[in-house]
């Protein structure tokens, strides 16, 4: 008999008898399929099952699955044959006649096949009715349990970070999970207690069974996860698409198989539990979840999304530890298509957008990307053995094309890849004009990619680049803030939904800073609590909240200057509200730097709060003088390309908090520069207002350390809580800045000048954003109106109710005169004979009266180049006119007039009317 004839007689024979079989070869196995117990091969210790199925199948955790004939074989290591022949002794099958017998073995087989489909049918009716008993069980119990349940929050989910979810709770507070099978009939279910123990409910069909979490009409992805915990975790992460829990690892294939074929079309994402131990793939013990879903996942077409962790963990898990939003961010980079031996990948065609297989011929040259790299493969056939050869030339570090993008003007390749020692992907947008060429290179090495030095070997590299991976949309954004419907922060998180993927492709220095500790309600109650009452951290918390308010009402950034004498709180109230963003001390700016620098930071902190350091540490007062302007101007140097034409335009708008021992415009004129009104409407000057309210603490000494040590350990969450409270209610944001700019109209007094108005617009934004702000301050209405309109009485009291211009013309005006009102304006009437004067500004004549001013017959030079110097000569004199200083000649036309006959003749002058305060009377 040959031994093929054997092997299939003896299997024929053992089929459905493989218990008995073994216990005559002396191999003793579990009498049922869930007990384990020690493998009878390798000894390993309760880690072997004995499922049999008729056919002997079994499993074991260290010398793997096989049948009845390959357990023979391990137990007594030999090969097939030999232990064949172990089972016909057994069996008493004369295999020896039977080799020299050809009619007999003929005859032999046939009534084994004969005796085999007999035991087949046999066994299938047997099957059947089984499971239909077993189905008659668990309807039975899963009636009577569900009768006894309550829907209501699950502790053991609550204890996993997702309470809000209702499901059925038994009266010991363990959750019932029922699962459907395709008809969506219930025929399994599961427990969990509030520990977390999981049990199938006795009878449950668990194969192919799934319990959905939500019912979208159209899902365009499908979620697939083990545990009910992780299956909520993704459902968080990505709510639009279908999420479904599976049980366990072994049941992700037919699940994933069963959810193709109801959604042939979709993309499908295997969420994998990582179940490698501390230590990593070194310590040999099997990634058992990841390898199911993988395999899943090569079955579908589809996808893998595993925890990046060096531990065993769950996305939950990691959902838990780094919060939803950083989950989330890092779930999306982590998926990847596994390529499984034997099957075609599905790429993304150029032509049409159809997902075509790759080409199946064995002999074409392509590139492989593996985990261990991209490989450009020329397979060969050797001419002996006639195998194919795979001959594999190296060309990068692993990396995937994941979109295409686009920002105002250029075409990019959007490109994740993982860099060596890092532990979270890196996704960068690369120019398309620019692969293929030297600084594409440049951008991906120093990115962290390895990249072959052979020009042909990129050729190759180049080309695969643009043709493969998909071809979904992303916006590129190089500035923060709003972008498509979503807000991106300056360390490049989003927050929110976008409309289209989006990838910010700037950074700011101070990027590092953007950390989370603690959470948004512990910072209310620590940090909000100490600041609430004292009205300058108040005001500062608002310029903090304002700052993504204004990207959403589209109004013009601004700043604000806090300044008093040394240990007054500046640091600490700047402290406070950098703290809603991030860690205080890394998120600090410096004023100490060119004009051009902090316009780029501007740029990446667009609709987002700068906090910039003491204004008078180590700042030039003319560099803080030309940077205030370009800060709030909201438009970048206007510069050229180098392939001709300009360069587009940063444009954006912050909103910032500097401070200071003295004012803005007292430290630019320390340099013997005068402030523009336009810089002190858009940097408010404030004085600081020291804190009153110490809660529960004796003086402003512990009040401030408290403050400090609540700022340090709580900070980052409660800002991204408001702008993701602001994505969801845009609306409504909007329509309460209207009402408060309404509002702020309306206190206004109709004859405060122009720049007043415009400031007061400043703060309406202000008080609407702790009005909003309350769902993460707590604060009450009255006491933010309270903290914004004692800022603004503050600011008034140093600006003015006036036009600032008009007022920095009149005392430029006195300052000229009182300086050298009595020694260059010679009096008249005047001879140069008898007294000349040097530098001769024009002459000064004294009223009619002792106490009536002096008039001062000016020369034009003087008066346009150095009284209106840095100002229109014509705007100057019209304001001096209208504040009574300056009379124009009787027709009505200009500003310049006859002067007294001097010398016998007259000349064009300006008459300026002022008592300098050095001028004193003559004694009688």
């Amino acid at each position: 008999m040959r031994n093929i004839d054997l092997i299939r007689e003896v299997t024929d024979n053992a089929a459905g008898r493989w218990p008995d079989v073994l216990a005559l070869v002396g191999i003793t196995v579990p009498d049922s399929p869930r007990k384990h117990t020690a493998c009878p091969a390798c000894g390993g210790n309760d880690r072997f099952r004995f499922d049999d199925g008729g056919r002997g199948s079994h499993f074991c955790n260290v010398c793997g699955a096989g049948d009845g004939l390959d357990l023979i074989r391990k137990v007594n290591n030999c090969d097939n044959t030999e232990a064949a022949r172990i089972v016909a002794d057994a069996l008493g099958i004369d295999y020896r006649a039977a080799e020299t017998d050809k009619e007999a073995a003929s005859q032999r087989r046939k009534q084994a096949d004969a005796g085999r489909q007999q035991r087949e049918q046999e066994r299938q009716q047997q099957v059947a009715t089984d499971a239909e008993q077993r189905h008659k069980e668990f309807t039975h119990r899963y009636q009577i349990m569900s009768q006894k349940v309550v829907q209501g929050e699950s502790e053991y989910l609550v204890s996993k970070g997702l309470a809000g979810f209702s499901y059925p709770v038994m009266p010991d507070g363990s959750l019932l999970l029922a699962l459907v099978d395709e008809s969506g009939v219930v025929t399994a279910a599961q427990t969990i207690t509030t520990s977390g123990e999981k049990r199938l409910l006795s009878g449950s069909a668990k194969r192919g069974a799934y319990h959905a979490i939500n019912a979208p009409v159209t899902p365009h992805t499908i979620m697939i996860a083990e545990g009910l915990a992780t299956a909520l975790s993704a459902h968080l992460m990505c709510p639009d698409a279908l999420a479904v829990c599976a049980i366990d690892a072994g049941n992700l294939l037919p699940v994933a198989e069963l959810m193709r074929k109801k959604y042939p079309e979709d993309k499908i994402v295997l969420i994998a539990d990582n179940d490698q131990q501390g230590g990593g793939s070194e310590t040999g013990v099997t990634n058992t979840g990841k390898i199911a879903a993988e395999k899943a996942a090569i079955s579908v077409a589809g996808w893998v999304s595993v925890p990046p962790t060096d531990h065993k963990a769950d996305w939950n898990d990691y959902h838990q530890q780094n919060g939803l939003e950083a989950a989330m961010q890092t779930f999306n980079e982590s998926m990847y298509q596994p390529q499984g031996e034997g099957v075609e990948p599905m790429l993304q065609a150029i032509d049409g957008g159809k997902v075509t297989a790759r080409d199946s011929d064995p002999l074409k040259p392509r590139i492989e990307n593996r985990k261990d790299g991209v490989f450009w493969v020329t397979p060969k056939v050797d001419k002996e053995s006639g195998e194919i050869i795979n001959n594999e030339s190296w060309l990068a570090s692993p990396m995937d094309v994941i979109g295409t993008g686009r920002d105002d003007k250029d075409q990019y390749l959007i490109i994740r890849w993982l860099a060596f020692g890092s532990d979270m992907p890196t996704t960068a947008a690369i120019p398309l004009a620019d692969i293929g060429e030297r600084e594409g290179w440049r951008t991906i090495k120093a990115g962290g990619v390895n990249v072959t030095t052979k020009n042909s070997l990129r050729a190759t590299f180049a080309d695969w680049l643009q043709r493969s991976g998909s071809r979904e949309l992303w916006r590129v954004a190089h500035a923060t803030g709003w972008q498509c419907g979503a807000y991106i922060m300056p360390d490049g998180e989003i927050i929110g939904t976008p409309v289209h993927p989006v990838l910010f492709s700037g950074r700011s220095s101070a990027a590092a800073g953007y950390a989370i500790r603690g959470t948004a309600e512990s910072w209310r109650n620590s940090v909000g609590h100490l600041a609430y009452g004292n009205y300058s951290m108040m005001t500062a918390i608002a310029a903090a909240l304002a700052a993504p308010l204004i990207g959403l009402a589209e109004a013009d950034g601004f700043g604000i200057h806090f300044y008093e004498q040394s240990s007054a709180g500046k640091t600490t109230t700047a402290n406070v509200a950098s703290s809603l963003y991030g860690n205080p001390d890394l998120l600090r700016l410096t004023w100490y730097g060119t004009a051009l620098g902090l316009a780029n930071e501007a740029a990446a902190h667009n609709d987002g709060l700068m906090p910039l350091d003491e204004v008078g540490q180590g700042a030039d007062p003319i560099s803080v003088s030309q940077s205030a302007y370009a800060l709030f101007n909201g438009v970048g140097k206007l510069q050229g390309a180098k392939e001709g034409g300009n360069r587009d335009l940063k444009r954006w708008r912050t909103v910032a908090i500097s401070t200071g021992e003295m004012d803005l415009e007292t430290f630019i004129a320390t340099a013997g520069r005068k402030t523009k009104a336009g810089q002190l409407v858009r940097l408010l000057n404030i004085p600081l207002s020291k804190a009153v309210r110490f809660h529960d603490h004796q003086n402003g000494k512990q009040h401030a350390d408290a403050l400090k040590d609540a700022y340090q350990h709580h900070h980052g969450a409660a800002g991204r809580e408001w702008i993701k409270w602001l994505a969801d209610h845009q609306q409504q944001a909007i329509d309460i800045v209207r009402e408060c700019e309404a509002r702020w109209r309306s206190l206004i007094p109709a004859d405060y000048g122009e720049q007043v108005h415009r400031v007061a617009a400043r703060f309406a934004i202000l008080e609407a954003a702790l009005l909003l702000g309350e769902v993460v301050t707590g604060w009450d209405v009255q006491t933010c109106r309270d903290a914004v309109q004692h800022s603004y009485n503050a600011w008034v009291r140093e600006f003015g109710t006036g036009n600032k211009e008009h007022q920095q013309v009149v005392e430029q005006t006195e300052a000229f005169l009182n300086a050298y009102g009595l020694s260059r304006f010679a009096p008249f009437p005047y001879s140069s004979a008898d007294m000349p004067v040097k530098d001769l500004a024009g002459y000064r004549q004294k009223g009619n009266h002792d106490e009536s001013p002096m008039i001062f017959y000016t020369f034009p030079g003087a008066f346009e180049k150095e009284i209106a110097q840095n100002f229109n000569p014509k705007q100057f004199a019209e304001v001096l006119k209208n504040a009574g200083m300056l009379t124009p000649p009787t027709s009505g036309r200009g500003y310049q007039r006859k002067s007294p006959r001097i010398d016998g003749r007259q000349i064009n002058v300006y008459v300026l009317t002022y008592q300098p305060e050095d001028y004193s009377q003559p004694e009688e």
